[in-house]
C-alpha cells in the first residue's frame, strides 16, 4: 500500500526505507524553518537565493527609498532655510516701515532739531537691528551670505571704516531640490539689501591678445561659440597629413601639432604661429600650405585657421576673440595702459593709490586692489573684456580718479570721466538745468566772462564741450590743461576727480564760477567757487559712487536727522521706499521657492508611499497564509514520523505476507 507521505511499502531494504524517510523529514523541516523565518521576520524574502529576480527588484527599491529619504532631508533643510529667510525679510520689512514712519514724522511742521536728534538715536538702533537680521544663520548657513562658505557665527555684515561692509557673495546658495535642477535655498546681500555698488563698470575693451599660453577655453571662437576640436587636414604643396587636435589645451598646442605635421612633409615649407588675436600661417617661397576641416568638422572654422599661405605671403586667420582672464598678462592687452601711475581711490575719509607698477597679470591687479583694505573688489566683467570696480561698503562715498596719469581712464574705471552721465551726479539726483536759461558764468582775471547753457547736455564730456564753445564764442583762446599759449583751459583734474579750469589771463579780477538766476547747476557740477587771484579752479567731485543699499539710506537718514537736514531726511525717506519694494520682491521670490519645496516634499512622500507598498508586496510575508502553511507542515511532519516509525518496525514476515 501507499503511505500519506509517499513512502511505499514494497519489498525494499531497510536502508532504502530509512533514506526516503530522512529525505522527507529534511524537506519538511526545511520548509518549516523557512515558514518560521517568514512569521518571525514578516518577510517572504530573507536571502537572495529565495527568489533572485524579486531580490534584485527589492534591492533597487530599497536603494531608491534610501535616496528618497536623503532627498526629503535635503528638502526639509531647504524649506527650513527658506522659511527662516522669509521670516527675516518680514522683520526687515517691518523695521523699514518703522524707519520710514520716523522719517515722515520729522518732515514739516512739528519737527525740531532736538526731536530729530532724538529720533536719530532710534534710527541708529534700527541699523544695528537690521545688521543682526542680516547676519542670521540657520543650522550653520547664513541667510544672506549667498554661496559663501558658512562659518559658525561669522558675520556677513560688519562695521568697516565708518560704514558697513558686506562679506558675502552675489550668488545664492544652491541645493538639491529634485526635478528642475538646483534651487536657490537662501538669499544674498546684494539682492536683498543692494549691498554692493554697481556704477563703476569698465567702459574700455582691453582687447586681450592671443598667446601660445592662452587656454582654448579662454577664447570665444571665431564663430562666437566654444571651439570644437577635432581632426584637420594640413596640406603642404600636394601632400596632406591628418592632424588630430583633440586634447589641445592651449593655442600653442595647436601650433605644435600643426607644425609637427608641416615638418613631417617639408621642414622648410613654413609654419603656423599665434599672432594678434588669432593665428598666422607663413609659407616660404615655392611652397603652399593650407589647413582644412575634414568632412563636416568645424575645428578650423572655430579657430580661424581655414586658411592658405603661398609663396612667402603670410595669411592672418580669424579673430578667436580671447577673453580677459585672471592669468592674462598685462603685456598681452591690446590697448596701451599706464600701469605706473595707478588709481587714486577714496573710500569715505581714506584715500589710497592702487599701484600696478609691479603687476604682471590681471590677477596681480586684482590682488593689489584687494590689499588696499578699502572693501573694494576689482573683477572681470561678464563679457570678459574689461574690469568692474565694486565697493562692498554701505554708507561710504567712493571715488576713483587719476594719480597724475591715465591709468583710471585707460582701464575705463574713472568714476568721474568724460563719459559719466549727468544723471549719475549727486548719487542719482543728477544735474538740474533751467531750460532756456544760462546756468552759470565763468569770470576771468582780465574782467572777461562768458555764460554757459547746458540744455540738452548729457555727460561730463558734453559739459566740457559746452564750456569750451562758450569760451571760444566769447573770443577766448581755449585749450587743454597744461597749455601755455591759450587764455582759458578746461578739462578734468589731473589728480583725483572733478572739473578743472585754468585762467591764463592777467588782471585784478577774481577767477570764479558764478550761478545765474535760479540755476544750481554750478553747485551740482562742483564748480561753484571763487579762487581769487589763483589761476586754477579744482572742482569738487559730485559724481562719487556709493552702494545704494538699505544700510546706506538708513545711515543717511540718521545723519540727516542729526544735522537737522530736511532735504536729506526727505531724500532718505524716498530711497527707503525703493528698499521696501526690493525687500517685498525678494521675500515674494523666497516664498515662492518655499512653496515649490513644499510641493516637492508632498510629491516625494507620495512616491515613497507607492514605492514602499510595492516593496512590501515583494518582500513581506502574508502572515495568515504563512501560519496556515506552518500548521500543514507540522501535520505533515507528524504524519511522516508516524508512518516512518511504523515502516521501520516491519519484519520479514510482513513482507512475505
Amino acid at each position: 500500500m501507499t503511505s500519506s507521505i509517499g513512502i511505499t511499502e514494497s519489498r525494499t531494504t531497510m536502508l532504502s526505507t530509512s533514506t526516503q524517510l530522512l529525505a522527507s523529514l529534511r524537506n519538511t523541516q526545511r520548509a518549516l524553518l523557512e515558514i518560521q523565518q517568514q512569521i518571525s521576520t514578516g518577510r517572504a524574502l530573507n536571502k537572495p537565493s529565495d527568489d533572485a529576480v524579486r531580490t534584485s527588484t527589492v534591492l533597487m527599491l530599497e536603494s531608491q527609498i534610501d535616496a528618497r529619504n536623503q532627498h526629503e532631508r535635503n528638502l526639509q533643510h531647504a524649506l527650513g532655510l527658506l522659511n527662516t529667510t522669509d521670516a527675516a525679510l518680514a522683520d526687515a520689512t517691518e523695521l523699514l516701515l518703522v524707519s520710514k514712519s520716523i522719517a515722515s514724522s520729522q518732515v514739516g511742521i512739528g519737527s525740531s532739531a532736538e526731536t530729530r536728534a532724538s529720533q536719530a538715536s532710534v534710527i541708529d538702533v534700527q541699523i544695528r537691528t537690521l545688521m543682526d537680521i542680516a547676519n542670521l544663520q540657520f543650522q550653520g548657513v547664513s541667510l544672506f551670505a549667498g554661496n559663501r562658505s558658512a562659518q559658525a557665527n561669522a558675520p556677513v555684515f560688519e562695521d568697516f571704516l565708518g560704514g558697513i561692509r558686506y562679506l558675502g557673495s552675489q550668488v545664492d546658495l544652491l541645493g538639491d531640490a529634485g526635478s528642475g535642477g538646483p534651487l536657490s535655498i537662501n538669499s544674498n546681500g546684494q539682492d536683498a539689501f543692494a549691498a554692493m555698488s554697481s556704477r563703476v563698470i569698465g567702459k574700455v575693451n582691453l582687447d586681450p591678445q592671443a598667446t601660445d599660453d592662452t587656454p582654448i577655453t579662454h577664447v570665444n571662437g571665431v564663430q562666437g561659440i566654444p571651439v570644437r576640436l577635432g581632426a584637420v587636414s594640413v596640406i603642404v604643396d600636394s601632400t596632406s597629413v591628418i592632424v588630430d587636435l583633440k586634447g589641445s589645451q592651449t593655442l600653442g598646442d595647436v601650433v605644435t601639432r600643426v607644425n609637427d605635421a608641416i615638418n613631417s612633409i617639408d621642414p622648410a615649407a613654413g609654419d603656423l604661429q599665434v599672432a594678434g588675436t588669432g593665428y598666422q600661417l607663413n609659407s616660404t617661397a615655392g611652397h603652399t600650405i593650407s589647413i582644412r576641416d575634414l568632412g563636416s568638422g568645424q575645428t578650423t572654422a572655430d579657430l580661424g585657421i581655414s586658411i592658405s599661405s603661398t609663396g612667402g605671403v603670410s595669411t592672418v586667420g580669424g579673430n578667436v576673440d580671447p577673453k580677459l582672464a585672471t592669468q592674462t598678462t598685462l603685456a598681452a592687452l591690446g590697448v596701451p595702459i599706464d600701469i605706473y601711475s595707478g588709481l587714486e581711490i577714496t573710500q569715505g575719509a581714506v584715500t589710497k593709490v592702487a599701484d600696478f607698477s609691479s603687476a604682471v597679470t590681471v590677477e596681480d591687479m586684482i590682488n593689489v586692489v584687494d590689499q588696499l583694505g578699502l572693501g573694494l573688489q576689482l573683477e572681470i566683467n561678464d563679457q570678459q573684456t574689461g574690469f568692474n570696480l565694486i565697493s562692498t561698503v554701505s554708507g561710504l562715498e567712493m571715488s576713483i580718479g587719476e594719480n597724475r596719469g591715465t591709468t583710471a581712464t585707460d582701464l575705463g574705471l574713472r568714476s568721474f570721466s568724460t563719459q559719466t552721465l549727468l544723471t549719475d551726479f549727486r548719487f542719482g539726483l543728477g544735474v538740474e538745468t533751467v531750460l532756456g536759461e544760462d546756468d552759470f558764468a565763468i569770470e576771468l582775471h582780465d574782467g572777461r566772462s562768458f555764460n554757459v547753457n547746458l540744455d540738452g547736455v548729457a555727460s561730463a564730456g558734453d559739459v566740457l564741450t559746452a564750456i569750451s564753445l562758450a569760451a571760444s564764442t566769447a573770443g577766448l583762446a581755449v585749450g587743454a590743461p597744461g597749455e601755455w599759449t591759450t587764455e582759458f583751459n578746461v578739462g578734468l583734474v589731473p589728480n583725483g576727480n572733478g572739473f578743472y579750469f585754468e585762467d591764463l589771463t592777467a588782471g585784478a579780477g577774481d577767477f570764479r564760477a558764478v550761478q545765474l538766476g535760479t540755476s544750481l547747476v554750478a553747485t551740482h557740477l562742483g564748480i561753484y567757487t571763487s579762487v581769487g587771484s589763483a589761476g586754477q579752479i579744482f572742482g569738487q567731485d559730485t559724481a562719487k559712487v556709493r552702494a545704494e543699499s538699505v544700510f546706506t539710506h538708513l545711515i543717511n537718514l540718521r545723519d540727516s536727522l542729526l544735522n537737522d537736514d530736511s532735504l536729506g531726511i526727505t531724500l532718505a525717506s524716498e530711497r527707503l521706499d525703493m528698499d521696501l519694494e526690493t525687500l517685498i520682491r525678494v521675500r515674494a521670490d523666497v516664498g515662492s521657492r518655499g512653496q515649490w519645496v513644499e510641493q516637492q516634499q508632498e510629491r516625494s512622500q507620495q512616491l515613497k508611499i507607492a514605492e514602499s507598498q510595492f516593496l512590501s508586496e515583494l518582500q513581506d510575508a502574508d502572515l495568515a497564509e504563512a501560519i496556515t502553511r506552518f500548521t500543514q507542515l507540522q501535520q505533515q511532519l507528524e504524519a511522516s514520523l508516524a508512518v516512518g516509525s511504523a515502516n521501520l518496525q516491519l519484519s520479514l514476515v510482513d513482507f512475505l505476507r
